[in-house]
């Protein structure tokens, strides 16, 4: 059975206008492929953190590989001070309010 997984990155810019060009180059650039969910959220004035879930682990590494490129080409435009990836299964899915059974 393919399990739900997924990439959670938290970010730390040096000001916060850095961290609002990332989030719209980011809006730009959209999603990465096979991505299912896709969230930026902001958690202080310079930090965010990403959570971004794939139908399987395949589609995640995938995705990481998107995630490394991104981030690199990215530093070229905006000051990043520290970026932490993590990765997982989703153990509890809801959308719009309905448990997804293939967690």
């Amino acid at each position: 059975m393919k399990m739900t997984v997924a990439n959670v990155v938290m970010f730390e810019f040096d000001t916060p206008e850095e961290l609002k060009g990332w989030a719209q180059q980011y809006g730009k650039s959209g999603p990465f492929p096979n991505n299912i969910i896709s969230l930026f959220v902001k958690t202080g004035d310079t930090s965010a953190i990403g959570i971004n879930t794939y139908p399987d682990e395949e589609a995640r590494a995938v995705a990481d590989q998107h995630r490394v490129s991104f981030i690199e080409d990215q530093r070229e435009n905006f000051s990043v001070r520290e970026v932490m990836p993590l990765s997982g299964p989703v153990l509890v899915e809801f959308i719009n309010g309905v448990l997804n059974n293939n967690t």
